[in-house]
């Protein structure tokens, strides 16, 4: 397969999801979710689909309004620590973030997860972490509202303009345009379609990074 050419002069700040973007997780999300979503009679399939990019928080108050939503929180999120152990890097993943910080670009994550969680599966996966890491605990509502990639541009100092978001996910490729980023999709989940989408790849092995200097 052909690669893909990403120019990354236009951009002064990269901003990546975590989950399904850099790790693959997908195992652990539905081995910590599915006793869940038995024990509320809620449908397994539905909340991976509809939830994947959001934090539990959200989708607990969407599937299931009834219930303590901090409580369900905190049992899920020990779930997915429980798991962190089994997650993998996207292939490709850990070479493109090398050479970015090699090129000395700002860059940060914006992921749903909690810190603790995120942390634990960017170490596992052998990824850096980066200096600015926005998670579940910094934002009053996530994806897929602006507010984790308009905090991530706010603390690398870069207008969401001059950044380049990497989603997986419908719910955090519309933070991401919302925002007011342009956007490469990675993975095949994602089912928008915008022209601010500069790019689509199965993973990081799929792109190299073209030098051409922009007009």
């Amino acid at each position: 397969m052909a690669l893909n050419s990403l120019n990354l002069n236009h951009y002064q700040g990269l901003i990546f999801d975590m989950d399904g973007t850099l790790v693959d997780s997908e195992v652990a999300v539905r081995q910590a979710v599915a006793p869940w979503c038995e024990k509320h009679h809620v449908d397994l399939e539905m909340v991976l689909t509809t939830g994947r990019g959001a934090r539990f928080k959200d989708f607990i108050e969407q599937f299931t309004p009834h219930l303590d939503c901090q409580h369900e929180v905190e049992l899920l999120e020990q779930a997915e620590a429980d798991l962190a152990h089994t997650v993998t890097a996207i292939p490709g993943a850990k070479s493109f973030l090398s050479e970015i910080k090699a090129q000395q670009r700002k860059w940060a994550v914006a992921t749903s997860a909690n810190r603790h969680n995120a942390i634990a599966r960017l170490t596992t996966a052998g990824l850096p972490i980066p200096e600015i890491l926005i998670t579940a605990d910094d934002v009053g509502q996530g994806k897929p509202h602006p507010e984790p990639f308009l905090l991530a541009a706010k603390r690398l100092g870069v207008a969401t303009s001059r950044c380049l978001a990497f989603e997986d996910s419908d719910q955090g490729v519309r933070s991401a345009l919302s925002a007011g980023c342009d956007v490469v999709v990675v993975n095949h989940f994602c089912t928008i379609h915008h022209d601010h989408i500069v790019a689509r790849i199965n993973h990081y092995q799929d792109i190299y990074l073209s030098e051409e200097v922009s007009e």
